[in-house]
């Protein structure tokens, strides 16, 4: 079955490890549209770390941002579509971090908050987004209540903290919540908490239903373990070359090209255009 919507993760898929696009990708993803394929981001980043990489591409569809947590409208940032965290369940998630010692930030659809104490990490935090705010005790600032519309929470610490702060927040909000604990640099571990049911192939089915193609329809390229939803609903999935086993096994492609060389979104629509 013809693609008709090709969906492209940014940070080690679209962007090379310097952080610029390919020229071979842009190319491509001109090809790819001149084709008939409509190209989308779907991204862990929030809106406002995701605007001008898709206007720059000339993408006009809706993108996929903050993990599924919200569909939003490339030309002015509208959100669309938003399944949010509910502020007493994030309140009470920043007082569990703060209990077990970890840095806390809070993401809204455009803006990440801090703790004071969190200031060490944001090298690793703006890869959402560069718009970050800083508070002296996270749980006791208004703004992020305020906007009302908390797309993820973030905790950052050691492995031990970390992990017991996964246990009481999985028993404390089953319900609300998924919660994943993975290593990031440093030997730090981080606790990302989004909405129950967020992922991305969640935000992928919700926009194919706006756009009116099935997942069979549907091509996506990715790298880490937040590409996995998506790869299980999509009709045809490719992982970069540099992408955890995981991610390799789940796609029905595995690239030769790494982000360390870009390229990676070339190969792809070149296996899909013959």
């Amino acid at each position: 079955m013809p693609i008709k919507l090709l969906a492209l993760d940014v940070d080690g898929t679209l962007l090379r490890s310097d952080g610029a696009i390919d020229p071979r990708d842009e190319a491509a993803i001109a090809r790819a549209r001149a084709a008939g394929i409509t190209v989308t981001l779907s991204t862990g980043r929030l809106a406002s770390g995701s605007l001008a990489i898709a206007r720059r591409l000339g993408i006009r569809v809706p993108l996929v941002c903050a993990d599924g947590a919200t569909i939003v409208e490339p030309r002015d940032g509208a959100v669309l579509e938003s399944r949010t965290i509910d502020v007493a369940v994030a309140e009470a998630i920043v007082r569990r971090l703060e209990e077990h010692g970890l840095s806390r930030f809070v993401f809204t659809h455009e803006v990440i908050h801090g703790d004071a104490t969190a200031a060490s990490h944001l090298p690793y935090v703006t890869a959402w987004t560069k718009d970050i705010r800083l508070h002296d005790r996270l749980a006791e600032q208004a703004p992020w209540r305020d906007e009302g519309a908390i797309t993820m929470a973030l905790g950052i610490g050691d492995e031990r903290r970390v992990a017991q702060a996964h246990a009481a927040v999985s028993r404390d909000h089953a319900d609300a919540l998924d919660a994943a604990m993975f290593g990031v640099r440093g030997g730090q571990y981080a606790l990302r908490m989004l909405r129950s049911g967020i992922h991305k192939g969640d935000g992928l089915s919700r926009l194919g239903a706006r756009l009116g193609v099935r997942r069979e329809e549907v091509a996506v390229v990715g790298d880490w373990l937040n590409d996995l939803a998506m790869f299980a609903w999509a009709g045809r999935s490719f992982a970069m070359g540099q992408a955890p086993s995981p991610v390799r096994e789940a796609a029905t492609d595995v690239l030769s090209a790494t982000s360390a060389e870009g390229g990676g979104v070339a190969e792809a629509i070149g296996a899909l255009l013959g």
